[in-house]
C-alpha cells in the first residue's frame, strides 16, 4: 500500500487560518481514493495553527508528499519539503498549484515532479507511473476537466470539528446567522475574464474555462454536509458564485434552495439581474460580495475588469432591494487611479451604503498580466518577497504595509502617485471605513 500525504500549510498570513478549508486537497484526495481504492492510504496533513518551525514534528512518514504551492505559501512550502527530505529521504515529492506552474524550473529544484494546471487526471497518471517506477518530471493537462465526472469532495480527511464551525455566516445588520453551523464549498472552477491582477487568464493553456457542477451534484453535496455535519450554512468560495446567465443560474439556485441551507457568496457586478437577485434570495442567499475593485472607470478599464462604476451602483441597489447583505471589494493602488481616488471612493461608499467594504492594497503576483508586462501598466520595479505581500482587508493591525511595486515617473495615464502616498491613503481610507461602520 502506498502512503500519500497531502500537506496543507499554516496559512499564517490570515487572521483566522481555520476559516479557509483545503478544497484542492479534498478534491484530489477524493479523486485518488475513487481511482485507487485500498491500494493507497491517504491523509491530509493539516498544519494550520502550528508554528512553522515545529511543523516537521507533525508530519508523519509517507511514501509520497503532495503540495499545492501558492505564491504566499511558497517560502513555507519549500522549507517543509526540505525538512521532510532531511527526515524521510526516500519519499517522493509532487508539487502543483499556480506558483509551481509559473516557476517550473525553480520548483523542480525542490520537487521530484510537477503537476501543471488542473490536477485530477495528471495526479492519477503520476501516481500510476510512480508505482511502475517511471515517474516523469512534469505532467501537463491542456484541456478542461469535466468537473461533473468526479464525485463531490469528501471532508472525511479532517475531523468534524475542523469542517463545521459557527461564526462563518455573521451578518453586519442581522443577528442570529452567526450561530449557524457552517462550512465553505466550491461549486465551480475557472473564470472567463482577463483581469490584469489575476493569474487565471495566464493559466488558460492548462484548462481554466468557467464550469459549474450540475444542479444534481450541488444538491447532493449540500445534503451530504447536512447529513454528516449537521450543516446549516455554507460560504461559496467560487470566484463567480452564480452562473452568469439566467438559463444556468436559475437551476443552480433552485438546487441550493431545495436543501433549505442559508448561504453567502460572491459574484461580478454585471452577473446579477433582477430575476437572478430574486431567485438568489429565495434560494437562501443572505449576503453577496461584489468585485467592484475601483471607483475610477479608468482604473477599471486598465485592469481589464470589463464592468462600469454605474453597474456597480445598480447592483448594490438591486441586492439591497432583495434583502441581501452587500459586501464590496475595493483595491487601492491600481494603475490609472486619479489623485483624488480616496475621496471618490469614500463618496461612493456613502452614496451606495454597502453593508461592508473589504479594502485591499494592490499587490502584483506572478502569473498575472501586470507581472508579465509591467511597462504596459507603468510599473518600473516589482518586489518578489511574496510572503510579505498579504495586505488584504486590514490584516496588518499594528504595522504599516508596503507596496511590492513602484510606478514609473511617467505612466500611460500621466504622473502616478508615489508608493508612500498610495499606502498612506490606503490607511486613511481604511480608518474612515472602520470609523464609519463599513469595516471591522
Amino acid at each position: 500500500m502506498l502512503n500519500i500525504g497531502f500537506i496543507f500549510p499554516s496559512s499564517y498570513y490570515l487572521h483566522d487560518p481555520f476559516r479557509g478549508h483545503p478544497h484542492t486537497h479534498f478534491q484530489i484526495l477524493t479523486v485518488l481514493e475513487s481511482h485507487f481504492g485500498d491500494k493507497v492510504n491517504l491523509s491530509l496533513i493539516d498544519l494550520r495553527g502550528i508554528q512553522r518551525e515545529f511543523a516537521i514534528y507533525h508530519i508523519p512518514e509517507c511514501d509520497v508528499y503532495l503540495q499545492s504551492v501558492y505564491t504566499l505559501d511558497y517560502a513555507e512550502q519549500i522549507s517543509i519539503a526540505k525538512a521532510i527530505r532531511s527526515r524521510f529521504p526516500d519519499a517522493k515529492h509532487i508539487g502543483g498549484g499556480p506558483h509551481a506552474t509559473e516557476f517550473q524550473e525553480e520548483c523542480l529544484k525542490t520537487f521530484d515532479t510537477l503537476i501543471l494546471g488542473e490536477g485530477e487526471e495528471s495526479i492519477i497518471k503520476a501516481i500510476s507511473d510512480l508505482v511502475d517506477l517511471k515517474l516523469e518530471k512534469v505532467y501537463k493537462q491542456k484541456r478542461n476537466i469535466d468537473i461533473n465526472q468526479y464525485p463531490y469532495p469528501s471532508r472525511k480527511y479532517l475531523s468534524k470539528s475542523s469542517v463545521a464551525r459557527r461564526g462563518l455566516m455573521d451578518l453586519k445588520n442581522k443577528k442570529g446567522y452567526g450561530k449557524l453551523l457552517s462550512t465553505t464549498v466550491m461549486f465551480s472552477r475557472g473564470c472567463p475574464y482577463k483581469c490584469c491582477f489575476c493569474y487565471m487568464p495566464q493559466t488558460k493553456e492548462y484548462g481554466m474555462g468557467l464550469r459549474y457542477r450540475s444542479p444534481e451534484l450541488i444538491e447532493e453535496e449540500i445534503e451530504y454536509l447536512k447529513r454528516e455535519y449537521n450543516m446549516e450554512g455554507i460560504n461559496l468560495l467560487d470566484e463567480i458564485g452564480i452562473p452568469l446567465t439566467p438559463k444556468q443560474a436559475i437551476p443552480h439556485l433552485e438546487a441550493i434552495g431545495r436543501t433549505g441551507i442559508k448561504w453567502r457568496g460572491q459574484c461580478r457586478v454585471d452577473g446579477i439581474t433582477s430575476e437572478i437577485a430574486k431567485a438568489a434570495r429565495e434560494s437562501g442567499c443572505i449576503a453577496m460580495g461584489l468585485g467592484v475593485e475601483s471607483i475610477s472607470q479608468r482604473a477599471i478599464e486598465m485592469a481589464n475588469k470589463g464592468v462600469t462604476v454605474t453597474k456597480s451602483r445598480e447592483t448594490i441597489t438591486l441586492l439591497k432591494r432583495n434583502d441581501i447583505e452587500v459586501r464590496i471589494y475595493i483595491i487601492m493602488g491600481l494603475p490609472g487611479e486619479p489623485d483624488d481616488i480616496t475621496e471618490q471612493t469614500w463618496d461612493f461608499v456613502k452614496e451606495t451604503s454597502p453593508d461592508l467594504v473589504y479594502l485591499s492594497l494592490f499587490t502584483i503576483r506572478p502569473g498575472t498580466d501586470i507581472y508579465n508586462n509591467p511597462k504596459k501598466y507603468g510599473i518600473k520595479h516589482i518586489e518578489t518577497k511574496w510572503e510579505n505581500t498579504m495586505h488584504m482587508y486590514g490584516r496588518f493591525e499594528h504595522e504599516v504595509p508596503k507596496l511590492n511595486f513602484e510606478y514609473a515617473d511617467q505612466t500611460p495615464w500621466g504622473k502616478a502617485r508615489d508608493k508612500d502616498r498610495i499606502v498612506s491613503e490606503y490607511i486613511e481610507l481604511q480608518t474612515r471605513l472602520r470609523e464609519g461602520g463599513y469595516n471591522f
